[in-house]
């Protein structure tokens, strides 16, 4: 009996060790910040249109409205990077190809062009962006956290590109470029949304901001 009771007293006791063990594991897991994975899909893998850019943006703050300003704030920062890196090399080798001047003075003027044009058709061109799909959640702590996809449709791409161009026709009239300004316009309106070129990276924001 005795030695029964022995027996049985030693299992409680690794059993209550091993109850003790597994709470400090789930604390731990809990506090160590892991990241949960069920991101929507679309903010993992943003879709691709021939007419359309897609970006994503993720927030994760103590108020709901900050969090989703921020997250489409983060999703056009991305258009606008994607848009105007892309229109800046277009516009920078299209005229580099077709200047006759490669003294300083000239690289330097068809640079400031091709940012200037790319900044006006960039800022031009985000005012038509619009949050296409968004979700967010309430975490336990009490913050909240938004992912957002932001769409810029290209339908009035060319009619806008157009626009921006005669605005800058002296200014290009000055490079004394080999080839016409409309040439420039209509290889830039060419742009599509389902070039891998301006394709914007997914999970923006995400890692960085998951740990606030």
């Amino acid at each position: 009996m005795k030695k029964i009771l022995t027996t049985l007293m030693a299992v409680l006791a690794l059993t209550a060790m091993a109850v003790s063990c597994g709470g400090d594991a789930q604390e731990q897991t809990k506090s160590s910040g892991r990241k949960r994975m069920d991101l929507p899909a679309w903010y993992a893998v943003p879709p691709t249109s021939p007419d359309a850019l897609y970006a994503v943006g993720y927030a994760k703050k103590a108020k709901l409205q900050l969090a989703q300003t921020i997250a489409a704030s983060r999703g056009r920062d991305e258009l606008s990077r994607v848009l105007g890196t892309k229109v800046t090399n277009m516009t920078k080798d299209f005229i580099e190809e077709g200047t006759t001047g490669t003294g300083k003075d000239e690289i330097g003027d068809a640079t400031e062009f091709s940012q200037s044009v790319s900044k006006q058709l960039t800022d031009n061109m985000l005012s038509g962006s619009q949050i296409d799909q968004q979700e967010f959640y309430k975490l336990e702590d009490g913050s909240y956290e938004v992912f957002v996809l932001i769409k810029l449709g290209l339908s009035d791409f060319g009619a806008k590109v157009d626009a921006v161009m005669k605005a800058n026709a002296a200014a290009f009239a000055k490079l004394q470029a080999t080839k016409a300004l409309d040439e420039l316009s209509a290889e830039i309106a060419s742009l599509r949304g389902d070039n891998k070129d301006v394709k914007a990276k997914g999970g923006t924001g995400y890692e960085e901001d998951y740990e606030d």
